[in-house]
């Protein structure tokens, strides 16, 4: 593979334009350049203010290594995987059948180019494709299922840009209005983006510093997963009550109430904050109650809860992180 020469700020540009449409999460140049620096440190990109103006030789897949470090620490890669094959023992064991593996990857691409129409791109639906396969039987549907995985693998992979994801890109979602506001998802069944619980999947420590709604969001999203019916609070003056899960077969009283609680790990939710929630439930009717924060029960609150029997769980930051591991999906 050939190198890149180019001026530096130039090369940042490019992988952020990269980044921000792979990902769909728009960020600053500073803090691109704050994961070059923590993921590659001694490189071109140290000191970048005042090397920016210098010229820089970068091989084409040393390039590659560094779009996907970044779309891995922004979440939307969960392992840096360049190879096309992703099960080879499996491939080995088709060719020994006699069945030509690469032949049949040539061959859908080849249909795929055929039906890719560049004045009108589209994203290309599978099914008539693999529909035409099966009926020529000259494969069995496993391997035509692993070379799409293959193919579609090696897409998720490559840093070009395509014209269909230029077309199709909606604008991204900033990555500071995780932090910074109250951040209301597009699609109406979702309480929180996914891209921001990839994100979090990807950096549990930042956690603790997204913005207080938005952690309700996300806790309201890992119930809304489990086919619960959530009301969520208006955010302020709800009397401590920040989301109430309803059974679906019964939703005259709540089943859970949950207050959230999203302070930084050193800071403990205090006693008077358990006590003051058990009164909470109490006049809800509510059949259990959930204390969910980014930090944990101070101990008096967990003795409390323990010795008086209070119907009160808690979900601390290691259970929030799990949380968000069960919902990261790519």
């Amino acid at each position: 593979m050939g190198s890149i020469v180019w001026n530096l700020e130039n090369c940042v540009n490019t992988i952020l334009d990269i980044i921000v449409i792979k990902t769909g999460i728009v960020i600053s140049e500073d803090y691109l350049i704050e994961i070059l620096n923590h993921d590659f440190p001694n490189s071109y990109f140290e000191n970048y203010s005042i090397r920016k103006n210098n010229a820089v030789r970068i091989r084409s897949e040393k390039f590659d290594e560094i779009c996907w470090s970044v779309r891995k620490r922004l979440g939307e890669l969960e392992k840096n995987s360049p190879l096309f094959i992703q099960n080879i023992d499996k491939i080995l064991v088709w060719e020994e059948q006699g069945i030509c593996y690469s032949s049949l990857c040539r061959k859908i691409l080849q249909m795929m180019s055929d039906i890719y129409n560049p004045n009108n791109p589209q994203f290309i639906d599978p099914k008539p494709i693999i529909d035409q396969l099966v009926s020529e039987n000259e494969y069995p549907i496993e391997v035509i299922v692993e070379a799409f995985k293959d193919i579609l693998h090696n897409q998720t992979m490559s840093n070009t840009i395509k014209p269909v994801e230029e077309i199709l890109w909606d604008g991204g979602i900033s990555l500071s209005d995780l932090f910074e506001k109250e951040h209301i998802p597009l699609k109406e069944d979702e309480f929180i983006d996914q891209k921001f619980i990839n994100y979090l999947q990807a950096n549990p420590e930042k956690l603790q510093y997204m913005h207080w709604r938005n952690f309700e969001r996300l806790t309201a999203e890992y119930f809304n997963r489990q086919d619960f019916e959530i009301e969520l609070g208006p955010g302020s003056n709800d009397g401590g009550i920040d989301i109430r899960v309803y059974n679906t077969t019964n939703k005259e009283k709540p089943y859970i109430i949950i207050q959230c609680k999203r302070h930084k790990e050193s800071h403990e939710v205090k006693i008077e904050t358990v006590k003051a929630f058990y009164a909470d439930l109490l006049f809800e009717d509510a059949e259990k109650g959930l204390i969910a924060t980014t930090s944990k029960i101070a101990t008096g609150g967990k003795k409390a809860i323990s010795i008086r029997k209070y119907p009160l769980n808690y979900a601390e930051n290691k259970e929030i992180t799990d949380w968000v591991n069960k919902m990261s999906k790519r």
